[in-house]
């Protein structure tokens, strides 16, 4: 049975897990390579409800959540290309149940989350059209 549509929503969502993974990659070597305490210590200086101590706690946990963000990336990359290469060895049900854990653990990211779980939910619920003898 071919399976093309849930090959090429397979390829989109990986292809998207790549943009959002250089992205987010970029993102945390800049914000590494700023000095983003420093900045925020001048900000509280001038008048501010915060304190320095909930400046720092709240820029450590924007790098974490950065950090995590890049985790859940690479997963979904690795789990994408791995569903993929099971559809095509024909492999429907494998690749469909590694497409929805692939989604699942992609939640922080919206858009491969969608492209994974759609063809995963394809790859269980279709079934292989029954071929039809005629006897003459």
């Amino acid at each position: 049975m071919k399976r093309t549509w849930e090959y090429v929503l397979g390829i989109i969502g990986v292809s998207i897990a790549v943009i959002f993974l250089i992205m987010t990659i970029i993102a945390a070597v800049y914000l590494n390579s700023i000095d983003l305490k420093e900045m925020m210590d001048y900000s509280l200086m001038t008048d501010s409800e915060f304190s320095s101590s909930e400046v720092d706690m709240s820029i450590k946990l924007f790098m974490g959540m950065l950090w995590v963000g890049i985790i859940s990336l690479f997963i979904a990359l690795a789990g994408g290309l791995i569903a993929i290469f099971l559809l095509k060895g024909g492999k429907a049900k494998g690749a469909g149940i590694l497409l929805i854990i692939t989604g699942i653990l992609t939640i922080f990211h919206v858009w491969p989350l969608i492209f994974f779980i759609i063809p995963g939910i394809m790859c269980l619920v279709r079934k292989p059209r029954e071929t039809v003898e005629v006897i003459e």
